[in-house]
């Protein structure tokens, strides 16, 4: 199996690459990686993961540079159902539109729009919230037989860093949330796509957990 991390200049990719390899080691998994932004590398992958850090305009930019790479994506993951990984902003990116900065449209995989975090109130400790939201955060599960989410316990923490998130009302498009000030989604997906708000390459052996049951998930 060949797995391509796309590099479109933006996502801490030596991370996700390690934390995708330390897996695939320990579980003694056959598969290839591959961190690319060459079109005929991410055609002939079998697995696609699409990182992100930095702001939604800029990492829209970065891929509408790599020209054909918008359409491949689509392509691939949509129509030949290649199973897809987003993780952050790269999860950001597979709905509708984000206000970040600017409205700028996103794949329109799945429905939405991602809009800024809420800061008004205090946490359990009486602090004041803060932006971005950076930090430890556990789940609540809403599709609990997902094979994404095997073994995974609600009380497992996931480290998030981000301003904005995901609103919709397509309820059924949501696999979990968490909560900070305002609930809203940490794991999207359909059919052969799946959308991570939080890093699982940094959140320890929870995000291991998370990173071995996409790898074996067979949609």
């Amino acid at each position: 199996m060949k797995l391509v991390v796309i590099d479109y200049g933006s996502g801490n990719l030596k991370s996700v690459e390690n934390a995708f390899k330390n897996s695939i080691d320990l579980n003694n998994l056959r598969y290839e990686i591959k961190v690319t932004s060459c079109l005929n590398e991410i055609y002939e992958a079998d697995h696609i993961v699409l990182p992100g850090v930095g702001s939604f305009p800029d990492c829209k930019k970065g891929l509408t540079q790599i020209n054909g790479l918008m359409d491949l994506l689509t392509e691939q993951v949509v129509r030949k159902r290649k199973k897809f990984l987003g993780i952050c902003v790269g999860m950001q990116l597979m709905v509708d539109y984000s206000l970040e900065k600017e409205r700028t449209n996103g794949f329109g995989w799945l429905n939405g729009s991602i809009e800024k975090l809420k800061k008004d109130g205090q946490d359990y400790l009486g602090n004041n919230y803060k932006i971005p939201h950076m930090g430890w955060n556990n789940l609540q599960i809403e599709k609990k037989s997902h094979p994404v989410l095997k073994d995974i316990a609600e009380k497992e923490q996931y480290y998030f860093v981000h301003s904005y998130a995901l609103q919709t009302k397509q309820k059924e498009q949501i696999i979990a949330n968490t909560i900070y000030n305002q609930s809203f989604p940490a794991i999207i997906g359909k059919g052969n796509y799946i959308g991570v708000q939080f890093h699982p390459e940094k959140s320890g052996t929870s995000g291991q957990k998370f990173i071995y049951n996409w790898l074996k998930w067979k949609p």
